[in-house]
């Protein structure tokens, strides 16, 4: 059985059953207009598909804001401070871990909301994204004092969530660890294919969205070319939902 039959089946068994899986895209480490990013913002529009843009607030420029304006698909997010690692030479890279004082980062993660407040007033979501995807087990808390409403990591989100909603991604398109070009088209499939059975199944929740994750400032060829496979497969699909990013928010 090859992966996207796999698939195909999957979603089948959701269309027999009357439901939509809901799916998103976010992308990381905004910081400027680029070549990559109206690539990005065209294929998403042309596709139908909502876009959450995780901005670094650090190094934001107004170019950013100017490449966003007219693009109603394309919801800014916070992605930290300034993509900085304080966890030392001997820990995992993590910019809001407990290396640092809980008071420094709420403080740090509230300058990231203004800045891009300021940046793009009422169009960014108080949705804040750790760098690398982690972050210590009190930042929850602390990001909701500073007036953020959801976290958006990697995988499935921790148990009671830390008193703020969570909406994670869970396909990563760039293989990190081995080439940092695409990966296996046939192992992004069998995940996305678990992550749907699981939803139906119920050993998720059935209206957790799926994420899908990209990075287009490191795009090359192979992972351009896998996004357009399965945007091309996936968009519009009777039993797929994309919902705007700012309605998943809690209380949308």
């Amino acid at each position: 059985m090859t992966g996207w039959t796999a698939v195909e089946e999957e979603l089948a068994r959701w269309s027999a059953e009357g439901r939509r899986c809901r799916m998103w895209l976010r992308d990381d480490d905004a910081v400027a207009a680029s070549p990559e990013l109206e690539r990005l913002l065209r294929r998403c529009a042309g596709a139908d598909v909502p876009l959450g843009l995780a901005v670094i607030p650090a190094d934001a420029a107004s170019s950013l804001a100017d490449a966003l304006a007219g693009q109603a698909h394309a919801f800014p997010l916070v992605h930290g401070w300034a993509h900085a690692d304080h966890a030392g030479p001997a820990g995992k890279k993590c910019e809001f871990g407990p290396q640092r004082p809980g008071a420094v980062r709420q403080a740090e993660a509230a300058r990231g909301l203004d800045r891009l407040r300021a940046l793009f007033g009422g169009r960014l979501l108080p949705l804040f994204v750790p760098p690398w995807n982690r972050m210590a087990p009190d930042m929850p808390e602390l990001l909701a004092g500073a007036g953020y409403r959801a976290v958006s990591a990697f995988g499935a989100p921790p148990s009671g969530g830390g008193g703020i909603a969570w909406i994670n991604t869970h396909l990563d398109l760039i293989d990190w660890r081995g080439s940092r070009s695409a990966v296996p088209l046939e192992d992004l499939l069998a995940a996305l294919a678990r992550e749907l059975r699981q939803r139906r199944e119920g050993p998720r929740d059935g209206t957790e969205p799926i994420g899908l994750l990209t990075h287009h400032r490191v795009h090359d060829a192979a992972i351009w070319d896998l996004l357009d496979r399965l945007l091309d497969r996936l968009a519009g699909h009777p039993a797929l939902d994309w919902p705007p990013v700012s309605a998943l928010m809690p209380g949308e």
